[in-house]
């Protein structure tokens, strides 16, 4: 598994959830170019608590720069994905974001941000940083797998 970052320490966060890549970026991939599978983070609660049923929890892509600074390149594809398991929209659960393609070349982070959405509004959970990818013309774009187990 790749160096990947979870938080730099100027991050405030619940605490409440783990964010972990199942299927991470490509170490390196084409401009303008569509990665060659999914990009597939799974979502578990760090302690037994029970979350609230009236929530509905998803996850966004955005891209960062290699320094976790905003990119002011845009990711685009699938930015947006229901945390999903068998029993629908709840955590456990993972999110998956199909076609992510970087336009310009550079090196990049993909960060993914969880939300709680309920009746009082959205809040943000939790966050993970990929490890950098190296956006270049020669680039083979080969995604690793890591052994992906159903959270189901």
């Amino acid at each position: 598994m790749s160096n990947i970052t979870t938080k730099p320490s100027t991050a405030s966060s619940s605490c409440e959830y783990s964010l972990t890549f199942e299927i991470e970026p490509p170490p390196s991939a084409r401009p303008g170019k569509p990665f060659g599978i999914p990009v597939i983070v799974a979502v578990r609660p760090v302690s037994n608590q029970t979350t609230n049923p009236a929530q509905q929890f998803v996850a966004h892509a955005s891209l960062r720069n290699e320094n976790h600074s905003p990119a002011t390149m845009q990711l685009t594809g699938t930015l947006t994905s229901s945390v999903c398991s068998r029993n629908g929209n709840t955590v456990p659960g993972y999110a998956r974001f199909n076609s992510l393609c970087i336009g310009q070349s550079g090196r990049y982070r993909i960060r993914v941000m969880l939300g709680a959405a309920s009746y009082v509004g959205v809040t943000t959970k939790e966050y993970v940083d990929s490890a950098v990818i190296h956006v270049h013309p020669s680039a083979d774009g080969v995604q690793r797998l890591r052994m992906f187990r159903i959270l189901w």
